[in-house]
């Protein structure tokens, strides 16, 4: 696709930006030292950083809405003008709230978060650093056409923490292959808790989630989507599909309309077993109430896929 060279430009500006915004390599953040940038959107910036009074090496994740906010000289982050003041400390309310949320949970597959801290006028949330890479880079590679025994091994752990979030009363609701890690030894982990909310199934939900076209069911992205368990797992069963296909599925918005999205168990029949299949066409039913309504359920279902395997 050819962008405009206004939009061009635009982006440009924005990869300046975010790189002139990034701490630079050895500055040292409370007990932390910079060692590099991993990554980051639009609302954070990552770093790989060593603890000073360990030696380890951390992930180190600061609060940086790029729209909203500058980097003054002493490394503080403040709000553009008085006008973006409002939304930028909502966000970093909730990126407090998302720190908070991850440190009380300890499961192999859910991002491990050792602190939090205000720090510069923002927050910081230090976790676990394992080498490794995400699930979407491992797409990417191979060109999809991921195995079976690939399949089951990524998404039955990560399906696990999940069910422990829902256990909680709490939804991932941005579940996608760029948000599933995979360490060196393949164990995943399932990362990005931005869009994280307490667990509500009644209509009338009050704010618009996060929507990552593709992977967001169709409840997401209306005001008023009955938001549950159900939810997460049509975002899992997309990032699973996308294993196979190493693009994302037709997004729910398109579906709702017109559903052309071809059924898992046409697309790939013998080249995948039929209960993995139906088990992805069963999570990924339009309406909410047509899909698995736990995550038990959903295991079941591949479960069975595991033994014919």
């Amino acid at each position: 696709m050819i962008l405009s060279a206004e939009k061009e430009l635009t982006i440009k500006q924005q990869q300046e930006q975010r790189q002139l915004s990034r701490l630079a390599i050895g500055t040292h953040i409370d007990r932390y030292r910079i060692v590099r940038v991993l990554g980051g959107g639009g609302f954070s910036i990552v770093y790989l950083a060593a603890d000073r009074n360990t030696g380890d090496l951390v992930v180190l994740k600061e609060y940086f809405p790029l729209k909203l906010a500058n980097r003054d000289e002493d490394h503080s982050i403040q709000p553009v003008d008085e006008k973006s003041r409002k939304l930028f400390d909502q966000g970093r309310k909730l990126f407090f709230q998302e720190a908070s949320l991850l440190a009380a949970f300890k499961h192999p597959s859910i991002v491990d978060v050792r602190a939090f801290f205000r720090h510069n006028g923002t927050i910081y949330i230090v976790m676990g650093y394992y080498p490794g890479a995400s699930l979407q880079s491992l797409i990417k590679k191979r060109g999809g056409q991921l195995s079976e025994k690939t399949i089951r091994n990524v998404f039955l752990p990560v399906l696990q923490g999940l069910k422990l979030l829902h256990e909680h009363q709490l939804l991932h609701l941005d579940i996608k292959p760029g948000n599933v890690y995979l360490k060196r030894d393949g164990a995943p982990m399932l990362l990005d808790f931005g869009a994280a909310r307490k667990l509500e199934v009644s209509i009338g939900t009050k704010f618009f989630p996060v929507v990552s076209h593709g992977f967001s069911p169709i409840e997401q992205n209306v005001r008023h989507g009955k938001l549950g368990p159900w939810s997460d797992l049509y975002a899992v069963a997309a990032t699973m599909r996308t294993c196979i296909e190493a693009k994302a599925p037709v997004s729910a918005k398109k579906r709702i309309k017109e559903d052309t999205l071809v059924s898992a168990v046409t697309a790939h029949q013998g080249k995948y077993s039929p209960q993995l299949l139906g088990a992805l066409d069963w999570a990924m039913q339009i309406q909410p109430e047509e899909r698995p309504q736990h995550v038990d359920e959903f295991i079941s279902a591949l479960a069975i896929s595991v033994k014919a395997a």
